[in-house]
């Protein structure tokens, strides 16, 4: 036998076996529970939601031999007639190649007659929109008033092409966009009666890629099977649809909330270089921003692998960024070539500085106790003798406490390989060997040249030749990203709270309701609470 695509196995025979429609199988249901029947139905929607489906299944319910009812048997001549395509009294026309008025009238005349099997006889016009407008005027007369065993049932995905003078004597029924997680529950009921393995995330993948079609949900999951040779698998899919993962996504958060513009740019060439879809990439930015606004807003946890960036964007932030993201993606097509505007969407994200203040002086980056006058991660390349307190090997115990030190002042290549370092730890440090231990979110960044950049910039920061082992696993203490962002945190807490110890603050705020909002240490100044701008006192004391 033949094989079977899914889409054609798996299309529902009754109205219990259809999902994501629920509002008109309950409403056809109820009508023919009560033997209250229309003449001519209307179904419009999307391609793939099931309007020929239910068509279909409301024809087996008029002539099924028990009787007209909701629940069809499937057994009858009549329900394995129209199953099979091949039951004489339901009369299938496909409009967009019979659109002349010669072809209606010949339908028109053969309605006249009785059914030859069935109880009514049963004409489903698909694509209706496509007749024209003579074919209109001459079905109208039959479409408001059809023999006594004719019934109409129309399908449509454009229902604003269809005179109101037909839409007027018909039931219609709009079909919804099926939601994701409706398409992804029954893809996975369908491969596992298949007996194929599939992993969650593929579903998902599927799932949001066919926009809310059932059948082009199957149709991908298809050619899914086929790709990974018999499995559902995650990168197999991704591959497939020529789309980024979650991970990927990730680091281009990473690179976005370090304010690293170079990272940001070279996570973007990466993906290029794999031929991805550019306006994909901004989609799946955009979930991601909306992801973690939702979770910001309910308090809920957003998505793996975006909780991390949880307590890294403001609410503003992430408006402003799905904003950006959203513009980008629409303009694509008007640049002069999608890298170019792909490029300029991602430099668009790195410049905005939420915490920037109208003199263009930015926010520090630095913890606010210690190296106030530390060199920035762009400076040049220290000079063999700027870390003798390195020199000498150290035991691995003192090694946990100044890797953020260490990584704050090497230089590696690139923007990527400081986001590897700042999401690592240094397990030992010996007099010619170091062994970095990498978290897992970041295993896909690394890769043969990316060591060894990472290991020529510790070399020079030791001043000697080093061999730099890696491995991938938990973090046993803070990394370097983490323990900047704490540090952060903290100086802004703290700022804040020495502006709300200002009475001329606290007057300010109770005279126009106000509220503050946030407070930035500004770059250069002095990392401690007292040097946070307020503003002045009358009372002469420093705030």
């Amino acid at each position: 036998m033949s094989y079977l695509v899914l889409a054609r196995k798996y299309r529902p025979r009754t109205f219990a076996d259809v999902v994501g429609q629920e509002h008109v199988v309950k409403t056809l249901a109820n009508a023919l529970d009560n033997q209250r029947l229309h003449h001519a139905y209307l179904f419009t929607g999307t391609r793939g939601v099931g309007k020929t489906t239910l068509a279909r299944i409301l024809a087996a319910c008029f002539n099924c031999e028990t009787g007209i009812t909701s629940t069809p048997c499937g057994k009858c001549t009549a329900c394995t007639g129209i199953a099979a395509g091949n039951f004489m009294d339901l009369l299938e026309v496909d409009a967009a190649s019979r659109t002349g008025v010669d072809d209606t009238r010949e339908l028109l005349t053969s309605a006249e007659f009785l059914p030859a099997q069935g109880r009514h006889k049963v004409y489903l016009i698909d694509e209706v929109h496509m007749l024209t407008g003579h074919s209109f005027n001459a079905l109208l007369k039959t479409l408001e008033e059809p023999p006594e065993h004719v019934k109409f049932l129309l399908a449509t995905t454009e229902a604003k092409k269809i005179p109101v003078t037909v839409l007027s004597r018909c039931l219609q029924f709009n079909l919804k966009n099926m939601r994701p997680e409706v398409i992804e529950s029954q893809l996975h009921k369908i491969l596992k009666a298949e007996e194929i393995a599939a992993e969650e995330e593929a579903l998902a993948v599927i799932a949001r890629a066919a926009r809310g079609s059932m059948r082009d949900a199957l149709s991908i999951t298809d050619q899914a099977i086929a790709h990974g040779a018999g499995a559902v698998a995650t990168a197999s899919v991704n591959d497939m649809l020529g789309i980024a993962g979650r991970d990927e996504v990730g680091v281009l958060l990473d690179a976005l909330a370090g304010r690293d513009a170079e990272g940001l740019l070279a996570a973007g060439d990466e993906l290029c270089d794999r031929s991805l879809d550019l306006g994909g990439i901004l989609e799946d930015l955009q979930r991601a921003f909306h992801d973690l606004a939702v979770a910001a807003e309910l308090g809920t946890q957003a998505q793996p692998p975006f909780e991390r960036f949880e307590r890294t964007f403001s609410a503003e932030d992430l408006q402003l960024y799905y904003q950006i993201a959203l513009m980008g993606s629409r303009d694509l097509e008007f640049a002069p070539d999608p890298k170019v505007g792909f490029d300029m969407t991602l430099i668009r994200l790195a410049s905005f500085e939420p915490a920037a203040g109208d003199d263009g002086v930015q926010p520090s980056t630095e913890p606010r106790e210690d190296h106030a006058t530390r060199p920035q991660r762009d400076t040049a390349v220290p000079e063999e003798h700027a870390a003798p307190a390195d020199a000498e090997p150290a035991q691995a115990s003192e090694v946990s406490g100044d890797w953020h030190e260490i990584v704050a002042q090497v230089t590696p290549a690139s923007g990527v390989n400081a986001m590897i370092l700042g999401h690592s730890n240094l397990l030992i440090r010996g007099e010619e060997h170091w062994t970095v231990r990498v978290d897992e979110e970041h295993r896909s960044l690394l890769n043969d040249k990316r060591c060894d950049e990472i290991g020529s910039a510790l070399s020079r920061f030791a001043g000697k030749p080093m061999r730099v082992d890696y491995e991938v696993g938990e973090l046993s203490e803070e990394p370097p990203a983490a323990r900047r962002a704490r540090l952060e945190s903290e100086a802004r807490e703290e700022a804040k709270a020495v502006l709300m110890s200002d009475a001329n603050v606290r007057s300010l705020l109770t005279e126009f309701d106000g509220r503050l909002e946030s407070a930035e240490l500004l770059a250069g100044r002095e990392s401690s609470a007292s040097d946070a701008p307020v503003a002045p006192s009358d009372s002469g004391n420093p705030p």
